[in-house]
């Protein structure tokens, strides 16, 4: 009866090892998931906000060639009407 007992308990600490190592290996792969994603998002944000700085740029460049009654033209055109 000993040896049966013994070989139940070898036998389940098999079975605990494996079910702990695959829980321990989806917990690592969940957070490995995660930080990818939030890797991902600051790379994407990083993107957006290199285009804006390169557009205000453009922007500006554009302002700084026109003239001064263009200018003031330019801003009328873009300026809310008070009716």
């Amino acid at each position: 009866m000993p040896v049966f007992l013994l070989s139940l308990f070898t036998r389940a600490k098999g079975y605990a090892s494996v079910i702990i190592g695959g829980a321990l290996f989806l917990a690592f792969a969940y957070y490995r998931a995660k930080q990818d994603g939030k890797n991902a998002a600051m790379l994407e944000e990083a993107k957006r906000r290199d285009e804006a700085i390169k557009q205000r740029k453009s922007t500006d460049e554009e302002v700084d060639r026109l003239s001064l009654d263009r200018r003031r033209d330019e801003l009328g055109r873009w300026m809310r009407k008070d009716d």
